[in-house]
């Protein structure tokens, strides 16, 4: 007797249907392991989204908040701005927004006289771009002006050539060091400044400092 074959056709691929069978069996077999997995990845998928959601919104009333900060400086009412920094800081101290918030605060600080390192020291830190060169430099003003000279050198030296900020940062320098009677050092660096014209007014102060 002629043994039955199986009813495959021609063109069946057996590789790709054992692969599917055995899919299916896994998933049969293991039907709630399955199910927990996908329901926890669809926890997962909405609660990143609703964060998203809550980190958009705590950005746009952010902004807001800083909007407010910036008219009440233009209009100089110096007091109520701060209330409203102060108010910022407790509410949006951990969003990417409280690096404009603490360069607010050393606006207002200067506008007041008030000349603190903190929120520079924190805004330094805070600033991942060439914008960071210039906070330092205030900083080294801030620490000359305190009486350290030495950290304020130093704080001055570090910021080279490339960056934006280099021109003043070197004039500030001279200006330390002729303060400390170090004249001839001081006197180099304003010689090379006076000689850049690209920045005419640092130029211009490097010759009366001559």
């Amino acid at each position: 007797m002629e043994k039955e074959k199986l009813p495959i056709e021609k063109d069946v691929d057996l590789e790709f249907e054992y692969k599917v069978y055995g899919i299916y069996d896994f998933l049969k077999k293991h039907f709630k392991f399955v199910l927990a997995f996908l329901l926890l990845l669809i926890v997962i998928s909405g609660g990143l989204y609703y964060k998203n959601q809550v980190d958009r919104q705590n950005r746009e009333k952010a902004s807001l908040h800083l909007s407010k900060i910036a008219d009440l400086l233009s209009e100089n009412k110096l007091e109520d701005a701060r209330k409203e920094l102060e108010n910022f800081k407790k509410q949006y101290g951990n969003t990417d927004l409280y690096k404009v918030a603490l360069a607010y605060e050393i606006l207002i600080n200067k506008e007041e006289n008030k000349e603190n390192k903190e929120p520079a020291e924190k805004l330094k830190n805070e600033l991942k771009t060439d914008l960071s060169s210039g906070v330092n430099e205030y900083l080294a003003y801030l620490k000359n002006k305190e009486g350290n000279s030495k950290e304020a050198k130093e704080i001055l030296k570090s910021i080279d050539s490339k960056k934006y900020n280099y021109i003043s940062a070197q004039t500030l320098y001279a200006l330390i060091l002729r303060k400390e009677g170090n004249f001839q050092e001081a006197q180099k660096i304003f010689e090379t400044i006076k000689n850049n014209q690209n920045y005419r007014y640092f130029s211009l102060l490097a010759k009366e400092n001559l």
